[in-house]
């Protein structure tokens, strides 16, 4: 299968004239082979705000080029966040991740969270809400028509009035699930000690890799306390993982992204 890494010059849903001119400067920066100044314009709408697939794909493909694979794994995951049938995407994703030297899984939700919401993956953060919203106001507009429709009809519509009511209930609870997932990061460096606690003079336990993918469990200080899939767990250092899941970040300033390419 061919891998196309090139960037997409579509940029749906972006309106305002500043963001589509640095995505166009970053698209032709790309074309250039400029890697490095596309990477600085994506990253400014990313500091603005902007989500979008296309956006953290392109972005992506800029890092694989400057050989920096985990930074790339963290965008095509960002583009995949927003849209899971992302197929380009995906398949970069893969491509990548079969660089790495571990190949480590993705780190998954409980299997009993994971078996109570498998309806839920797959369907973003903001999907869920306007599902949940339909839901809610279909509802509650069926039950408020319950005095106006003839009585041997009032009990369906109470019924199908709940019933929507419910549904919308359950897709709400769905989304306070995904905001309160545990966030997720790929090791960023070519190598890091993972310690048993948040100092440099701790023992270390294991090592990671570039492009291994990690949970989140808490940043404390300088430090940020990690799991991986097969249940290890320790800290690394903040500048050594970027953590993907939104709230989206972005390389703060042109100095920090430097460090991150030349490392």
């Amino acid at each position: 299968m061919h891998i196309l890494f090139v960037c997409i010059g579509i940029f749906i849903g972006i309106t305002d004239n500043i963001y589509d001119q640095s995505f166009r400067e970053g698209n032709d920066a790309y074309y250039k082979k400029d890697f490095q100044t596309a990477i600085q314009k994506y990253e400014k709408l990313v500091e603005s705000g902007v989500e979008h697939p296309v956006l953290f794909y392109n972005l992506g493909n800029a890092y694989y080029h400057l050989g920096k694979k985990g930074l790339a794994i963290a965008n095509y995951e960002r583009a995949l966040d927003l849209n899971p049938s992302f197929k380009p995407a995906q398949d970069n994703l893969n491509k990548v991740l079969n660089e790495t030297k571990r190949k480590l899984a993705l780190p998954e939700e409980p299997l009993w969270l994971k078996y109570l919401f498998i309806w839920h993956y797959g369907i973003h953060l903001r999907t869920t809400w306007k599902i949940s919203f339909i839901f809610w106001l279909m509802g509650w507009s069926i039950i408020a028509s319950f005095f106006w429709v003839s009585e041997k009809y009032r009990r369906s519509v109470l019924l199908i009035g709940v019933l929507m009511i419910l549904f919308g209930s359950v897709f709400i609870v769905s989304g306070l699930v995904k905001i309160n997932e545990v966030p997720l990061g790929v090791i960023i460096v070519s190598a890091c000690s993972v310690h048993i606690t948040p100092s440099e003079n701790s023992p270390s336990r294991f090592e990671l890799y570039e492009g291994d993918r990690v949970r989140v469990e808490r940043e404390e200080n300088d430090w940020t306390l990690i799991s991986t899939v097969d249940n290890q767990i320790g800290w690394i250092k903040n500048n050594e993982i970027f953590i993907w899941k939104p709230p989206y970040r972005s390389l703060e300033t042109t100095k920090i992204l430097e460090q991150k390419v030349s490392s």
